[in-house]
């Protein structure tokens, strides 16, 4: 008798072992059953109440729920579990540990207690002395807090009495208690916290701040979640000279091929004799832009700026960029592209913001035709055919109207002379003509007029590579590379007196120049990778025509003399380098322009910069530029007043960044003007971060300008970042600084 209890028990177990018990969906479409799966050490049947008591390294499966527990005892007809003793559940991205759970396998419906729930893709964890889950997505926390914090005590934590949460949405919770590092600091009676990382309707950050032009200001906005390809932002600013102000924001995407937006503007002005707005009473702004590409090869690009109000961008836009923009321009445009060629049929507005009727040109049509093809071969060299042209109709109230009509084919040959040795000779022609000259001011018409242009060029490049083993054993040695380099070009004199000037194209100088020079690589190699020691660059531009637009003093066209370029970059060790440039122009020492600079980082990647930059003749430069650039001298005054007394700009730059310890962190930046003593801009910010709570700090000052900004932010991992900041609006018409030199970058 015993040997038969002991074997129908050990039948019982291997049953059990492989027990699947089927659980069927009531829903309308009668969807197949999802089995579940239930494996233990031992199990026990109780026939009275149904139910089956699993211990002893229990796993329980269905579909993608894993719960493993020390007991527990399971309710055969309503699927209803009883788990305790070092539980922890597994579902769809989230891991819960908990004391005790009792749960409906098939709904995952249930309760856990002393537990907590981490959310694995957020990296948000719900801790709770009860946790209900009412459904999907669903849960309600008694007595509980919110982090993203895996350590106890945590960083930070939202305490409530009682919370809802709403997977991938928000959390609402009650009585709420902000603590860091178990000190409280805030008491919110109520208080919603996004738990997500898909966009969502909203509430924005707000923003602060200051502007001689438009008064204190602060700004709030709602962001309209309309959909995965499209959305809605309203902002609502007030400037306390001037009003409320109203933009609305529409972006769409049709397609991966197909997208826009549509903005717009408006404000009825205050009329307050504080503000140094140059606006009048009513203010009115839209912007609508739409790409889209059909099949690949088609493209159709619309961009219309429409302001009511020229002076909308100084007064009202947070960008040193858009404030001191003086043209805006609208098109419509259709390029199609068929094998190496594109066609091109554009429509263009161009006017100027600050002088209405002076420079606004219409473009009604411009069509142009771009590309090049392979005609051949000569001895195993290939031959190529390049072609530029276009054709433009200019109309203009106030300025030139005319037709003009450029064609610009030429070829080329890429020799390969010996390996590493290349010449690619060039030849061409342009020819340009002018139909129905008029001016717009007077209604004077001219003559046609026509050029032709004759191009040659030849270009030299050789590289040369050494490789120079140190130690075999280590795989250790440098690399060291030479291109040296010439170019020449000539562009046969022609006269071009009286031609229409609309834009760069109408006037070619006569062109004879060499350029020549060389680039010059240095590295070391081992096992553990390659290490840079050395860059330089050095070329010279030589003009033989006597008239040459060199990129040093590009304005210059009367130039008979040679520019030269430096540029070096050096790593003695891996964590310092020194990067320096130095430009001169021999044309009566006109522009000079030199920059160093120097920067250390150590191992815990602290880093200080050091550089000093010299710009000579800065009034010449900005009366160079303004040739091109027609301002308002009101709202630009170093088109007629100087910035400084003297012709030599020159400024410092020191920055530095500093892990101080544990988690903070400081940075600064300053440039500073010798010739003045005044500081061009300054900034400095600190971060903390430890764990997973941190804040943010940034200050920067355009004096310049009479500009600043301030920011402030407190870091929450799984979180996002809470704060508020803002660019001020400067003031541009106090400015008195808006200048831009010959720049390098320093990434060469």
């Amino acid at each position: 008798m015993k040997k038969l209890e002991l074997g129908l028990y050990f039948f019982i177990t291997f049953f059990i072992i492989v027990f699947v018990v089927s659980v069927y969906n009531s829903n309308a479409f009668k969807s197949k059953a999802i089995p579940i799966y239930i494996k233990s050490n031992k199990v026990i049947y109780n026939k009275h109440n149904h139910t089956y008591t699993f211990t002893g390294n229990v796993i329980i499966t269905r579909k993608k729920f894993i719960l493993k527990a020390e007991k527990v005892v399971y309710y055969f007809k309503t699927g209803y579990a009883v788990a305790v003793g070092r539980v922890v559940v597994n579902s769809k991205g989230t891991v819960t540990k908990t004391k005790k759970i009792k749960v409906y396998l098939k709904s995952r419906i249930g309760t856990t207690y002393n537990t907590h729930i981490h959310y694995i893709d957020k990296n948000i964890y719900v801790y709770g002395k009860k946790i209900y889950h009412k459904g999907k997505g669903f849960y309600q926390v008694e007595d509980g807090y919110l982090t993203s914090c895996k350590m106890h005590p945590p960083s930070w934590k939202l305490y409530s009495s009682f919370s809802d949460i709403y997977v991938g949405n928000y959390a609402y919770s009650y009585n709420s208690i902000f603590y860091i590092h178990n000190i409280p600091i805030l008491y919110f009676p109520f208080m919603v916290t996004p738990i997500k990382t898909k966009k969502s309707s909203g509430l924005l950050i707000p923003t602060a701040g200051y502007s001689s032009l438009t008064g204190y200001q602060v700004g709030e906005g709602y962001y309209f979640d309309l959909g995965r390809s499209q959305d809605l932002t309203y902002e609502l600013n007030y400037y306390s000279y001037l009003g409320y102000g109203n933009s609305l924001k529409y972006r769409y995407s049709l397609n991966p091929y197909s997208h826009g937006s549509i903005y717009g503007f408006y404000m009825h002005e205050n009329d307050n004799s504080k503000s140094l707005s140059m606006s009048p009473n009513l203010t009115r702004y839209l912007l609508f832009s739409h790409n889209i590409d059909f099949f690949g090869k088609l493209a159709v690009k619309t961009n219309l700026n429409i302001p009511s109000d020229n002076a909308f961008y100084s007064n009202f836009s947070t960008s040193v960029y858009q404030m001191t923009k003086n043209r805006l321009s609208s098109n419509f445009s259709a390029t199609y592209d068929f094998q190496s060629y594109s066609a091109r049929m554009n429509f263009l507005r161009l006017d100027n913001l600050f002088i209405p009727n002076y420079t606004t040109v219409d473009e009604y049509p411009a069509f142009s035709l771009d590309g090049q093809s392979k005609l051949g071969g000569f001895f195993n060299n290939p031959l190529y055919f390049n072609l530029h042209s276009s054709f433009d109709v200019f109309k203009s109230p106030a300025y030139l109207n005319d037709e003009r009509l450029d064609i610009y084919p030429s070829v080329y040959m890429p020799l390969n002379i010996i390996k590493g040795v290349h010449i690619t000779p060039r030849i061409g022609v342009r020819d340009t003509g002018y139909f129905n000259i008029t001016d717009g001011y007077n209604d004077v018409s001219s003559t046609d007029k026509s050029r032709q242009i004759y191009y040659a060029s030849i270009d030299d490049n050789t590289t040369l590579f050494s490789n120079y083993l140190t130690s075999a054993k280590n795989n250790a040695g440098y690399l060291a590379f030479l291109t040296p380099y010439l170019n020449y070009n000539l562009v046969k004199p022609v006269n071009q007196s009286g031609l229409p000037l609309i834009d760069q194209t109408d006037y070619i100088p006569k062109e004879s120049a060499f350029k020549y020079g060389l680039n010059f690589n240095l590295e070391s190699y081992n096992d553990k990778g390659i290490n840079n020691l050395l860059r330089l660059s050095l070329y010279q531009y030589h003009s033989i025509s006597g008239n040459f637009i060199n990129p040093v003093n590009y304005f210059n066209y009367d130039n008979a003399d040679s520019d030269i370029i430096m540029r070096v970059k050096v790593h003695p060790i891996s964590n310092l380098y020194f990067f320096g440039n130095a430009s001169y122009d021999d044309y009566n020492f006109i522009f000079h322009d030199y920059n160093i600079n120097s920067q250390i980082t150590d191992f815990r990647k602290d880093s200080f910069g050091i550089g000093y930059t010299e710009i000579n003749d800065v009034q010449g430069y900005i009366s160079a530029l303004n040739m091109f650039n027609s301002t308002n001298a009101n709202l630009f005054p170093q088109t007629t007043s100087a910035i400084t007394d003297l012709n030599t700009l020159s400024y410092a730059s020191l920055s530095a960044n500093l892990n101080i310890a544990d988690g903070f962190s400081f940075n600064t930046t300053e440039n500073i003007d010798l010739t003045v003593h005044k500081d061009i801009s300054n900034s400095i910010g600190i971060l903390y971060q430890t764990g997973c709570i941190g804040f943010i700090a940034n200050y920067m000052n355009l004096p310049y300008f009479h500009q600043w900004a301030f920011s402030f932010g407190l870091i929450l991992r799984g979180i996002g970042t809470y704060g508020f900041g803002n660019m001020i609006s400067p003031g541009a018409a106090n400015s008195g600084l808006s200048m831009s030199g010959p720049g390098f970058s320093n990434g060469f």
